[in-house]
């Protein structure tokens, strides 16, 4: 697997809704705000999150739009963050019809980061997860 740097990116909580942990049930957490992307893919971007909470983990469920100067991307976004150390690991598609981002429709990016939880941030690096084959011990 080869991983090319995509894009880095600082994501900020402007509404947060929370309904802690139970006994018999996982939290949840609706969120939504606003991220700055740099790099192969640059842009301001408005987003939504409903994320569950298990065990001091948060499991984003993101979607989002990234407005890429005259054009809009999609985004869906998934991944497994904990709430303690405020590591955070991402995975994440695309979808466009922009001629200039077409690529992206076939892009997997995985992301590692942090979030700040009292601050409700995260700054994030996203690598284009491409496959390196064949390999070398299957291709006889």
């Amino acid at each position: 697997m080869l991983l090319e740097h995509l894009c880095d990116v600082s994501w900020t909580y402007d509404l947060l809704h929370e309904v802690e942990p139970s006994a018999g049930a996982d939290g949840r957490i609706y969120g939504q705000g606003m991220a700055t992307f740099a790099g192969r893919v640059s842009g301001s971007a408005r987003w939504s999150n409903f994320p569950r909470i298990h065990n001091r983990f948060a499991l984003p469920d993101a979607r989002g739009v990234i407005h890429a100067g005259d054009c809009d991307v999609l985004f869906a976004l998934s991944g497994l963050s904990s709430l303690d150390d405020g590591q955070g690991v991402h995975v994440m598609t695309f979808a466009t019809a922009a001629p200039t981002y077409l690529w992206l429709n076939d892009v997997l990016a995985i992301g590692e980061g942090t979030i700040d939880v009292e601050h409700a941030r995260l700054a994030m690096r996203y690598y284009e997860c491409r496959v390196e084959l064949p390999l070398a011990h299957f291709a006889s």
